[in-house]
This record gives structure tokens, C-alpha cells and sequence, in this order.
């Protein structure tokens, strides 16, 4: 039945398969057919077309010549319009026709001729028409010269109409063939496929009268079906019933056959099943009744008369016995069962008897079918014999104490066997109890005897007692005596009063006068809050002139058509405009720090952290001077909590100071614990020229230096110890102090482990423990691997190489292991390029621009990292995957330098598919997302369009939460990380990046508005491969950046064409700020000077307001202002109330205006977002910073 279905929905998929297949051939030939013909009508259409052409060029010549015969009879010039006319048509239609005929070289050299001759007579009949212009007489042999082209012209032509009328007539007949044999072919396709379908007919109902034969024999078969699944049935409910044996005669092997085949299987598993429960029940009944038997507090004799009873009982024997272990020596028989007292052992040596022997095996023993036993079995009308015997060892802590014998007339069975070896274990445990219940007992005994003892004692105590009472009375006699003793004191502390009362009085004076002081102090603190204001406004009012003069310096340094020498005078006075911003920055420090405002953030900071800042800060500056630079840090130091940042700034004034006064010598920070582990001690030591003594107290006063003389030989300010002092103060620490003259100084900074632990600044000494032993770590150069021995060049294939072959360079001075490499790259189907040198290396790299790099580290003239180092600086070359091969342990370092892998030597064979499978892999790796992790909205969206218009995909999250994240979710192939984030573990994140399996070569770009310091810098570029400061030319930067990173090299280009520039990609970056209009509202001109001349650079369109109520009016005068410069400190109505006014406006909600302000105070910024200012920069104004928060707010207005 199932094949003939299969049949049937066979012939149904073939007959309707075929149909369609058939319907398809016959519609595609038809389609081809017309498609055909109407493609030979338009080549008809298009030869009467280029008929046409040249029958109206001919046509347009003898308008020409008509119009010449009529000037040269009359001399009217109205005769010359027809020629005028046909004279540049005659051409036109000759291109037209030119046109037209370009897939016929025949008919386009015939063009050609065409267009000399006709060139030719336009000329004769120019020629002649001057002439008689200016009076003279037409020839008949220049009239017969210009018929001789015209009937040349005329023959091309009728030449040129001959070849089309040929084609037509070809096209004519393909055309009418065509035409003929499309409704042959859609004819015959419609009869093959009614034979089709009638054939598959006939088949298909075959099929449909044997399905019904089928179901009759269907039939049949279910009625024998049911009959035995009946007999099946009856069977399975007797097996319900509990009927195991009842079995099923089947002899069919169907399925049925099989159903009861396996409930006979099963009948015989219950059977078994339900055998194996009734024995494990007999086996637990026994356990549970012998130990009822033996609960309770009986004898050892007791208990096991009580046993053996329930074990004969249970195991149906006849005759028992119990033996138990005594003095590890013998067997002792405790108790038995029907035996006869002769017959009785009482005493068996270990190893003897049965009995014995079990016990030295720890095995039971089983004997079967004895003829003559010793042991009896009596009753009342005689005795007996066992005929069976088994012996059973008694186990505690799987150690035999005892042995169990067994006497009985009938066999033991298998069950019985073991369920005398599973009690053997309680039994022991059992008669153990008992025997130390009776050792319990004794000890009870001895206890009590011990209390009557105990009884006798407490008696004599009590006689004790008595004399101490009598003691008792001689001692409150002494206490009379004292009484009398203390009325006299009593006396005393009268007359202590009354000096009291003096003493108050003094106090009360002492109180006024603190009272004095507390009100001075109050002044002070009036007095000081008055001098941060001074201050904080000072520096608005020096900041306003300062921002005038660095602008203008800036771009008088930029300005290229200034000579030198004004150039240099420009960065003079910038230079000493970012000194004076610099003192500046330092008087604003101590003004926070005295007015209370200076806001801490303290953290969990490691030592190692700070150390390798500090190293990497100075190492440089000590190398530049020629000293050496120690830093000492003892192992297992705590994590402090402190603020990270202030105390890095007070160990860099330190450090610096130190530096600068040390001529030669060393200068040394060693970082250790104190004795009682709540601190940490900062110790920075130097060998320079010290501080005398009468001048320490004076260094950490504001403005002072140990020589403070107009001939000093040293700068500064001498703010940074104050600085540091009241920062250490603030972290809750101290700065203390050790010098001599001409020797050196030593400066402690003292900080708590915990705030808790903060040192309060009282004046009491401070004892300062010797440092313990430390590991010195100095700062070394970077050390070379450049060899000496230069070998032989090596020929390879640079001469042969062409446009289009794909590159291999290999630095290697091994010219063996390179002639090597330089064959296994000939295999692969490169060209190979060989430098033996560093120098050589590069040049190669820079001239023939190599798809790959294989570089050693050990070079001769410059070793590996100096070419990688080059390499990578050099844009045109960053891009080029360098693979380092090297018998040197410098994988980290390779990878950390931009290598795409490393391999270490020797290298074998094999391993040099892997190495090119590597360098094709990085060459063919295409960009396809660049995650941007920014908190500023703006700022994220800004640069999402700037890489979008560079083709490149962008995702944008603001925080390093979802950074990780979106890379484990999402494939990206570049990551840009503004390190601005609120995120404390900023660090921590770029470290879970650089680690996680598959993101370790993720090259990661820091985008960010900080002034990194260096020791930040050098941090942030142990997992970074770049960083890029916010600034006006940021986003050409990074569209750099992540160009050379995700391979984004110029398309190749096909021949002729040229290159589009990268410039011209760049979505409008640099048209921008192009005619866009900025209002500055600034009272100080000076800054609307400088900011107008360094925005007109830029193309925009500046207007001027000198106070905010102008800034208003020039706003409503001028709607298309596109951003607002809005100094936040002008007269009549301040910046921030402007700004308020502003956002009042509907049209001018969302108009971007941008805070200036010359306070950078802590929380100026937040003030002024809360004005409803967009974003924020401080005074003096950085140029680069304002253009590129300029770009930021108005990129989307392009």
C-alpha cells in the first residue's frame, strides 16, 4: 500500500514536473524568440535611420551649394542664409550618422572620407564666396575643383547607403524568418504537452483502482489483527492479577508475534523481581527482629543468649554457639543453644577448632553433608547430629572480637549465608556496647567512692571557715582606725576647695580670652575667605588678558609667511604665557586649599600604580641630567585610600625639586611601611646641594625658596612645597623634613593606610623608624641587539618585479635561513625582496611598498625594534603587517610594537605556512565596526559622522560596561575609548580587553579631552595603540588612526582613472565651520579680537556682542546664528543669566551655546550646564580645543 501511494504521488510530481518543465522550455524559446524579434526590427528602424542621415546630409551640401550659385550670380547676400545653415548641420548630421554607425568599421572609415571631402568643399565654397565678396571673379576650375569633391562626397555616400541597404536587407530577412517559426515553436509546445497530460492521466487512475483493491485485503487483515491482540490482552490482565506463570503460544514473527514474545519476557521478569523482594524482605525481618533482641541494658551473657535465640529461630538451625575474643588471646564460649554440657568447649586457643580458624581467616566457613559430628542435638525422645555446620566471625572496626557457630539437620542456603553475614557487624557493635556499659558501671562505682571522699573534705573546710571569721572581726577593727583617718582628710579637702575656687576664677579668665581668640579667628577666616575671592577673581581678570595673548601668538607662530626671527619671538611669548598660566593654576590651587574648597577623591590606590608613574615620569628628565634615578618599593605593601591623583601631584613636586637641585648623584624614592602598618612612608632623597638649617622652616612657606635672592641660580614660584604640605594635610598626612648643606635632603611624606588612621596635626614629635631592606630598581637605557658583521647581499627578485605582483619583503641577516624564506615565498606565489641590514630595510619598505614584512631583531646598523619603531611611524608604512621572527623570548614585546604575530628560531618548515597563512589573514582582514565609548552624547554622535562618511560602521555605548559587552556580542574591529569616562576602572577595562581570548590584537584608539600627564600617558600606551586629543584637527587624527588600523588603504584604481583623495572623503570635516555664523559675546575686546581673527581662518562669519543684553538683541536681529561663544563674566547681565534668557527663546532651545570662563573653579562647569550652557571651556581659550567643540556642535548643519 505505501508504494503504490509512493507511486501514485510519483507519477503526480513527474506528470505535473514534466508539464512545467515544458511550459518553461517553450516560454523561455518564446521569449528569446520575440526578444529577437524585436531586437532585428530596431537594427531595421536603425538602418533606415542612417538612410535617412546621409540623405539629409547630401541634402544640407546642395542647400549650401545653392545658396553659393545665387550669391555668386546676383552678389545679394541672401542667397548666403541656405549656405550659412547647411554649412554646420551638414557636419552635425555627419556626426549623428557617425554615431550611429560605431559597431561598422566599414561605414566609420566611409565617415571619415565623408567628413574630409565635405570639410573640403565647405572650404572651396568659403573660398569662393570671399572672393567675390570682395569684388573679383569665380574661375571655372575652382568651380570645376569644388564639383570634383561634391561628386566624391556624392559617391561615399551612395557607397555608404549601398552597405546599409545590404544590412537591411539581411535584418528584413531574419526578421520575416523569425516571425515565421515563433508560432510553429508555441504550437508544438501546446500538443507535447496535452500528450503529456493525457499519458500521466491513464497512469494515475491505474494507480487509483489497485489503491481500492488494496483496502479490501486492508480489511482482512485487521480482523486477524484484532483476534490476537484479544488473546494478548487477556494474557496482560492476568499478569496484573499477580498471575506470573500463565505464558503465550505464539509462532508468527509479526509484530504482534513480538508484542507477546516480549510480555512473556516480562511475566518471567516479575516473577523474578517479586522472588528477589520476598528474600530481601526475609533478610530485613531478621535484622529487624534480632535487633529488638538486642536493645536494652542486658549483660554480655544476656545479650548473647538473646542472639543466638533470634538467629536459630530465623535461620530454622538446631544447635549454636557464641564465642568472643578475650585479652586478645583466646575464645571464650559466652552463651549457646541446645547443647548438651559435655559437650561444651569453654576454652579455645586462637587457630584451634572451627571456630578458631574463622577467626584467624575472618572468613565464614561452611561445612555440608558431615557423616559423624561431634555435636549433639537432644530432645526428649533422643539425639541427633546436625548435618550441616557453619561458622560466622563477629566484626567491629572490620576487626574480628567473636565467632558464631551453626549446627542444623538441613542445607543453608545462599539467603541464609548472607544474612549471617550482614549481622555479623551489628552483633559486635552490640556486644561492644554492652561490655562498655558495664566498664561505665565500674567507673560509676569508683565515682561515687571518690564523692564520699570529697564529703569528708568539704567538712574540714568548714573548720577553716571558722578561723577566718575570727580573722574577719580583727580586720573591721582596722577599719575604725581608718574612719578616723579619713574625717582628718576630710579637713583636708576643705581647704582643696577653697583653692578650687580660685582655680575657677583663673579659668573663667582663660575662658574670656579664648573667647578673644575664637573671635579673631573668626576674622581670620573672614580675612582668608576674602583673599580666595581676591584671588579666584585676580585670576579671571589675568586669565582675560592672557587668553588675548595666547591666541594671537598662536597664530602668529601658525602663520607661515612671518619671517623666522617673528616666528620665534611669537613662541617666546607663548611660552611664557603658558608659565604664567602655569603660576596661575598654582595660586588657584592654594586658595582652594585655604578656603576649604579643594575636593578629594579617594580611592583604593596600589603602590605599584604610583611607582611605575613616578618611573615613567621621571626617567627621562634624571636621563637628560645624568643622574640616577632609584625607586625602592618594599614587597607586600598595603592598598592605601587616599586620593591618586593629589598624592602623585605632591610626589611629582618632590621628585621634580629633587631633579632640579641635584647636579650629579642620585635622586631616590623608596616607598615603605612604618612599624605599626597604619602608614605608608614616601621617602624621596637626593644628592644635591641640601638646605642649611635656618632656611627648612622657611620652604614650606608660600612664595619662599631657600634662596630667595635676585642671583639665585635656580626658578620657580615656590608655591609647590606649600602646595604639597597642605595637600599631605589633606590626605590626612605629613611632609616632614632632613637636610644638610652641600650633602643632601630628604623629604618623608607620611600618609595613613586608612582615613581612620589619620594623623592629627598637633605639634608632637614623630618618631620615623629605620627603612627596612629593598630591592633597588634603576632605570636603564634600552638595550640594542645591532651586530657588527654585515653579510653579502643576497639576489632576489626586486628587478623582475611588475605592476600588479604581490610583494614579500624579508629582513634577515642570516643569508642562509633568508635564501630559505626568500624560495618559500617564490612557492606562494610572491616576490621576494632581501635586505641583510636595518637601514636597507626600510628604504626597501618606503620604495616598493611590500604587502608583508618578515623582520629579525638582530641587525646590523639598526636591529628590529629601530625598523619596527621607523616603520611604524611612517604613515605610508604603519599599515604593513610585519611578522618578527627571532631566537629571542620577545613575543610580548613584539606584538606590544604592532607585529601581527611572532615565531621563535630556529624555524622549521611547517611552520612557515603558518606564518604567511598569518600575514594573508591581516592583509585580508576587511573593517567592518568601530566601537566608540563616550560619554558625551554630542561628542559620540559628532564622531560616529565623521567615520560614517569615511564608509565605517559605527556602534556607540557611554560606558565600559557595555564596551565589554558589545565586543563579546558583536564583531568589531577597532575600539575608540574616550578615558574621560566616569569609569573608575577605566585601566581595569582596557586590561580585561587586552586579555580576553580573541581581543588581544583589537587595536584600541583613546579619544580624549585630558591633558594626560606622562605617567598616564606611558600607561595608557601599554594597551592602547594610539591616543588622540580632542583638538581642531582630532578627527583628521582619528579617521588616520582608524584608517591605518582596520587596513583602510586607497581602492586600487583602473587605468586612467584617478584617485580620490582622502581629503575628499571626509564627509564635510574641514567644510564644517565653513560660512557659519558665531556670536561672541565677550566684555574684554581684546578676546573678540584674537577669537574673530582666528574663526575668520576658518571661514565663519563672526558677530560681536559686548554684554549680554546686546548679545539678546544681536540674536533677534540675526536668526541664522548658528553657535554662541558666551563669556560667563560681563556686565550689566552676566553670561549665565544670557544663557537663561536664551533657552526662553522657542527658536533658540536648542541653538548650541558654549560657556567661556576664566574662574576654572571646581563646580563652574556644572553652573554653567545648569544655565543651560551646551558645553564648556575654560580661559585662556585653546584654539584647537574651541575648534574641534566647534565641529562637535556643528557638523549636523552641513
Amino acid at each position: 500500500m505505501q508504494n503504490k501511494q509512493k507511486s501514485l504521488k510519483g507519477n503526480l510530481r513527474v506528470g505535473l514536473g514534466l508539464s512545467l518543465l515544458l511550459l518553461f522550455i517553450s516560454s523561455l524559446a518564446s521569449y528569446n524568440s520575440i526578444r529577437s524579434l524585436i531586437r532585428t526590427s530596431e537594427m531595421v528602424k536603425h538602418s533606415n535611420e542612417v538612410i535617412d542621415g546621409l540623405e539629409e546630409v547630401i541634402s544640407t551640401l546642395k542647400d549650401a551649394e545653392t545658396g553659393q550659385r545665387g550669391f555668386l550670380l546676383t552678389g545679394d547676400k541672401v542667397f548666403l542664409d541656405p549656405y550659412d545653415g547647411a554649412k554646420g548641420r551638414s557636419l552635425t548630421l555627419l556626426e549623428t550618422v557617425g554615431e550611429q554607425t560605431k559597431d561598422n568599421p566599414v561605414q566609420q572609415k566611409n565617415v571619415v572620407k565623408l567628413n574630409e571631402l565635405i570639410k573640403e568643399r565647405l572650404s572651396i565654397l568659403e573660398e569662393t564666396i570671399a572672393i567675390k565678396k570682395r569684388g573679383g571673379n569665380v574661375t571655372v576650375a575652382e568651380l570645376l575643383n569644388g564639383k570634383s569633391y561634391m561628386d566624391s562626397a556624392r559617391a561615399v555616400i551612395k557607397s555608404m547607403e549601398t552597405e546599409e541597404k545590404r544590412l537591411l536587407e539581411d535584418r528584413t530577412a531574419d526578421l520575416n524568418k523569425l516571425a515565421g517559426y515563433t508560432p510553429i515553436l508555441i504550437v508544438f509546445a501546446a500538443i507535447l504537452a496535452i500528450l503529456i497530460t493525457i499519458f500521466f492521466y491513464r497512469r494515475v487512475s491505474t494507480d487509483f483502482n489497485e489503491r481500492l483493491k488494496l483496502e479490501d485485503d486492508l480489511k482482512n487483515i485487521n480482523k486477524e489483527i484484532e483476534r490476537r491482540v484479544k488473546m494478548i490482552r487477556d494474557l496482560a490482565a492476568q499478569i496484573s492479577k499477580g498471575d506470573y506463570h500463565v505464558r503465550l503460544d505464539q509462532d508468527q514473527k509479526d509484530d504482534l508475534g513480538k508484542v507477546a514474545i516480549s510480555l512473556n519476557s516480562m511475566a518471567e521478569s516479575l516473577q523474578y523481581s517479586f522472588a528477589l523482594l520476598e528474600d530481601k524482605e526475609w533478610l530485613q525481618s531478621g535484622i529487624a527482629n534480632l535487633n529488638d533482641q538486642m536493645v536494652g541494658e542486658k549483660s554480655v551473657p544476656e545479650l548473647a543468649n538473646d542472639i543466638l535465640e533470634s538467629i536459630v529461630i530465623h535461620t530454622k538451625s538446631h544447635v549454636a554457639a557464641f564465642y568472643l575474643l578475650e585479652e586478645d588471646t583466646h575464645l571464650d564460649l559466652i552463651a549457646g543453644y541446645a547443647l548438651l554440657e559435655q559437650e561444651k568447649k569453654s576454652n579455645l586457643k586462637l587457630g584451634e577448632g572451627l571456630a578458631g580458624q574463622v577467626w584467624k581467616s575472618a572468613k565464614q566457613i561452611l561445612i555440608n553433608d558431615i557423616p559423624n559430628e561431634e555435636l549433639t542435638i537432644s530432645y526428649a525422645a533422643g539425639h541427633t547430629r546436625p548435618r550441616n555446620v557453619v561458622a560466622v566471625p563477629v566484626f567491629r572496626n572490620e576487626q574480628v572480637v567473636g565467632v558464631i557457630e551453626l549446627g542444623s539437620l538441613n542445607t543453608f542456603s545462599p539467603l541464609q549465608l548472607e544474612f549471617l553475614h550482614n549481622i555479623s557487624t551489628n552483633i559486635g557493635v552490640a556486644v561492644h556496647v554492652s561490655q562498655n556499659r558495664k566498664k561505665l558501671q565500674e567507673f560509676l562505682e569508683e565515682t561515687q567512692a571518690q564523692a564520699e571522699e570529697l564529703q569528708a573534705q568539704h567538712s574540714e573546710l568548714e573548720g577553716l571557715n571558722a578561723e577566718l571569721e575570727a580573722q574577719t572581726q580583727k580586720i573591721q577593727t582596722s577599719e575604725e582606725e581608718l574612719r578616723v583617718q579619713q574625717e582628718e582628710l576630710l579637713q583636708s579637702n576643705q581647704e582643696l576647695e577653697e583653692r578650687t575656687s580660685l582655680l575657677e576664677e583663673k579659668n573663667q579668665l582663660i575662658q574670656e580670652r579664648n573667647m578673644d581668640i575664637q573671635h579673631k579667628a573668626e576674622q581670620l577666616e573672614q580675612s582668608t575667605k576674602y583673599k580666595s575671592e581676591f584671588l579666584a577673581n585676580m585670576s579671571h581678570e589675568l586669565r582675560t588678558p592672557l587668553n588675548s595673548i595666547l591666541l594671537l601668538s598662536k597664530l602668529m607662530s601658525d602663520n607661515k609667511d612671518l619671517d623666522a626671527e617673528y616666528i620665534e619671538y611669537a613662541e617666546v611669548i607663548q611660552s611664557s604665557g603658558q608659565g604664567l598660566l602655569a603660576l596661575i593654576d598654582e595660586i588657584l590651587d592654594l586658595s582652594k586649599i585655604e578656603a576649604g574648597k579643594m575636593k578629594l577623591e579617594f580611592a583604593e590606590v596600589t603602590m605599584g600604580e604610583v611607582s611605575t608613574d613616578m618611573r615613567s615620569l621621571f626617567a627621562p628628565v634624571a636621563e637628560n641630567k645624568k643622574l640616577q634615578l632609584i625607586v625602592e618599593v618594599e614587597e607586600n605593601l598595603p592598598n592605601i585610600h587616599t586620593d591618586k591623583m593629589r598624592l602623585e601631584q605632591v610626589l611629582k613636586n618632590l621628585l621634580s625639586n629633587a631633579i632640579k637641585f641635584t647636579g650629579k648623584g642620585k635622586v631616590s624614592l623608596t616607598i615603605r611601611k612604618d612599624d605599626t602598618n597604619k602608614f605608608v612612608l614616601f621617602k624621596v632623597t637626593d644628592t644635591g646641594i641640601g638646605i642649611p638649617a635656618d632656611k627648612q622652616g622657611l620652604i614650606f612657606e608660600a612664595f619662599q625658596q631657600a634662596d630667595g635672592s635676585t642671583r639665585r641660580n635656580f626658578g620657580g614660584t615656590g608655591l609647590g612645597l606649600s602646595i604639597s604640605r597642605e595637600l599631605a594635610k589633606l590626605l590626612g598626612g605629613e611632609i616632614d623634613l632632613s637636610s644638610k648643606e652641600h650633602v643632601g635632603s630628604e623629604f618623608t611624606l607620611t600618609l595613613p593606610v586608612s582615613q581612620s588612621d589619620a594623623i592629627s596635626h598637633s605639634p608632637e614629635e614623630e618618631l620615623i623608624p629605620p627603612a627596612p631592606y629593598v630591592e633597588k630598581v634603576t632605570e636603564e637605557p634600552e638595550e640594542r641587539f645591532t651586530v657588527d658583521k654585515i653579510p653579502q647581499e643576497i639576489e632576489d627578485d626586486r628587478h623582475e618585479i611588475q605592476a600588479g605582483d604581490k610583494v614579500i619583503l624579508i629582513i634577515e641577516d642570516d643569508t642562509n635561513f633568508a635564501k630559505t624564506l626568500l624560495s618559500f615565498t617564490r612557492k606562494r606565489n610572491y616576490k621576494g625582496i632581501v635586505a641583510v641590514r636595518g637601514d636597507v630595510g626600510i628604504e626597501l619598505a618606503n620604495r616598493y611598498r611590500p604587502l608583508a614584512i618578515l623582520l629579525d631583531i638582530q641587525l646590523p646598523v639598526k636591529d628590529g625594534w629601530q625598523v619596527m619603531e621607523e616603520l611604524k611611524s611612517n604613515p605610508a608604512t604603519k599599515p604593513i603587517p610585519v611578522h618578527i621572527m627571532s631566537s629571542l623570548e620577545v613575543k610580548k614585546e613584539s606584538l606590544l610594537k604592532g607585529a601581527v604575530d611572532f615565531i621563535n628560531k630556529p624555524v622549521a618548515l611547517e611552520q612557515m605556512k603558518n606564518i604567511f597563512q598569518k600575514l594573508e589573514d591581516a592583509l585580508s582582514r576587511s573593517p567592518k565596526k568601530v566601537l566608540i565609548v563616550e560619554e558625551n552624547k554630542q561628542h559620540a554622535e559628532a564622531l560616529s559622522y565623521f567615520l560614517s562618511n569615511y564608509n565605517i560602521q559605527t556602534e556607540v555605548v557611554n560606558n565600559v560596561g557595555q564596551s565589554i559587552g558589545a565586543l563579546h556580542k558583536k564583531e568589531v574591529d577597532c575600539v575608540i575609548l574616550d578615558m574621560g569616562i566616569p569609569d573608575k576602572n577605566a585601566y581595569e577595562t582596557l586590561e580585561t580587553i587586552k586579555k580576553s581570548e580573541g581581543l588581544e590584537n583589537l587595536p584600541i584608539i583613546i579619544f580624549t579631552g585630558k591633558n594626560l600627564s606622562k605617567g598616564e600617558e606611558i600607561r595608557i600606551k601599554q594597551y592602547a595603540d594610539s591616543i588622540v586629543v580632542k583638538t581642531a584637527h582630532s578627527y583628521q587624527r582619528i579617521l588616520d588612526e582608524a584608517g591605518l588600523f582596520l587596513h583602510l588603504v586607497e581602492e586600487k584604481q583602473t587605468e586612467g582613472k584617478t584617485k580620490k583623495p582622502i581629503s575628499d572623503r571626509l564627509g564635510g570635516l574641514y567644510e564644517v565651520l565653513n560660512n557659519k555664523t558665531v556670536l561672541i559675546a565677550d566684555d574684554d575686546v581684546r578676546n573678540i579680537f584674537s577669537l574673530t581673527k582666528a574663526l575668520e581662518q576658518h571661514k565663519m562669519k563672526v558677530l560681536a556682542a559686548t554684554d549680554g543684553k546686546e548679545a539678546l538683541q544681536i540674536l533677534k536681529e540675526n536668526p541664522m546664528v548658528d553657535i554662541v561663544l558666551m563669556d560667563m563674566m560681563m556686565p550689566e547681565m552676566d553670561g549665565y543669566e544670557s544663557t537663561r534668557e536664551i533657552r526662553k527663546i522657542n527658536a533658540y532651545k536648542h541653538l548650541p551655546v558654549l560657556a567661556v570662563t576664566a574662574k576654572a573653579m571646581m563646580g563652574d562647569r556644572e553652573k554653567c550646564i545648569a544655565a543651560g550652557a551646551s558645553d564648556y571651556i575654560s580661559k585662556p581659550v585653546d584654539i584647537d580645543q574651541l575648534i574641534s567643540l566647534l565641529r562637535v556642535w556643528l557638523y549636523d548643519k552641513i
